[in-house]
């Protein structure tokens, strides 16, 4: 059976009505950072926006969202979940970056290789992007899988099942530990005896921690590494995952130094 588009109809359906909960941490996390730098107004650029759930709270924060996703499905719900925010369908390797307080990517969103240009590379040449068009104190969200992110034997699976969806996931790490390919099926209630079925393929390049560090340092950022978005509700520590917060720091500050 063919593979579906990424993230086609059903898994960004299924996405945003029950994996939105770290968009919204996440988006909680960054209107803290930034009314702690004073910016309480600005544009906030999402890259890989999904659904629009960050954009709906960031908005309703009084920000402007700029978002693009390279799923035309997913940017089909954003518009209709976050209608005061702007979407484009893209990749976000070539998303323009207006001036912004702030600029996110998650879920991964700088790991997929969904362009072939994706890896370490062109993740330095996005932050140095960023930076450029940061205001002041602004900040850089987002979060990135390493090596191991599939366990010890480079193989793990997930089951989901609900009462209108049933989801297997299966990821496979390549023996160098760099890539992630993730196999996954969707059986979609579609009537009272009928379901449809959906398969995707997706590839992800695994970043190591530090060289990420390093590279956000190198580019200008003051970075902290945190295990995950603060959440009201406890998740599974993910070891071989991380939230980046990098922060461009005030002018005042640069001078100084």
């Amino acid at each position: 059976m063919p593979d579906t588009p990424f993230y086609g109809e059903d898994q960004a359906a299924i996405h945003h009505s029950d994996f939105g909960n770290l968009a919204r941490d996440a988006a909680t996390l960054l209107l803290s950072l930034l009314g702690d730098a004073g910016l309480r107004h600005g544009t906030v650029v999402d890259l890989g926006s999904g659904s629009g759930i960050l954009a709906r709270v960031v908005c309703d924060a009084g920000y402007r969202v700029r978002g693009v996703d390279i799923s035309s499905d997913m940017v089909n719900l954003a518009s209709e979940h976050a209608p005061a925010a702007t979407f484009r369908c893209g990749s976000l390797l070539d998303a323009e970056i207006p001036r912004a307080v702030a600029v996110t990517a998650l879920g991964e969103a700088l790991n997929y290789a969904t362009d072939p240009r994706a890896g370490l590379e062109e993740l330095d040449r996005q932050a140095r992007r960023v930076r450029q068009s940061l205001e002041p104190g602004g900040v850089f969200l987002f979060d990135i899988s390493s090596p191991g992110w599939d366990g010890p034997t480079g193989a793990r699976q997930q089951f989901h099942d609900r009462d209108s969806w049933t989801l297997y996931m299966r990821a496979e790490e390549s023996p160098d530990r760099t890539r992630s390919d993730r196999f996954i099926t969707i059986f979609r209630t579609t009537g009272p005896h009928t379901s449809r079925r959906s398969d995707e393929h997706h590839v992800l390049r695994l970043y190591d921690l530090e060289e990420v560090r390093q590279i956000l340092r190198r580019v200008g950022f003051d970075v902290e590494v945190l295990t995950d978005y603060p959440s009201g509700a406890p998740r599974k520590a993910l070891p071989d995952w991380n939230v980046f917060v990098a922060r461009l720091r005030p002018q005042r500050e640069e001078r100084r130094r």
